[in-house]
C-alpha cells in the first residue's frame, strides 16, 4: 500500500495576557509511505516544502535554527493523517 499526500501542519498559540499577541506556525509538507512487501522493507519520507509564521515566510530560517525540534511533531502529524 502506498500513501502519498500533502498537508499542513499548524501550531497556534495565543499570548493574550502578557502580551494580548497571537501568532501562527504553519508548515507545509509532503509524506510519502510504502508499507513495503516480503522482499522489500517500509518506506517512509517526508519533505517540508515551505514555513510561514503569521504569513510570512521563514523557511530559510526554520532550517537554520528550527527544523530538529519541530520535524518530529510534523512526521508524527502526517502519519495520523
Amino acid at each position: 500500500m502506498n500513501i502519498n499526500t500533502k498537508g499542513t501542519y499548524v501550531i497556534e498559540e495565543d499570548h493574550y495576557e502578557k502580551s494580548k499577541s497571537k501568532w501562527c506556525l504553519s508548515i507545509n509538507y509532503s509524506y510519502y509511505f510504502n508499507t513495503g512487501t516480503y522482499e522489500q522493507p517500509p518506506e517512509e519520507d517526508m519533505e517540508i516544502e515551505s514555513v510561514e509564521l503569521n504569513g510570512m515566510d521563514i523557511t530559510d530560517f526554520f532550517w537554520e535554527f528550527v527544523e530538529d525540534k519541530v520535524y518530529q511533531q510534523v512526521i508524527e502529524y502526517a502519519r495520523e493523517q
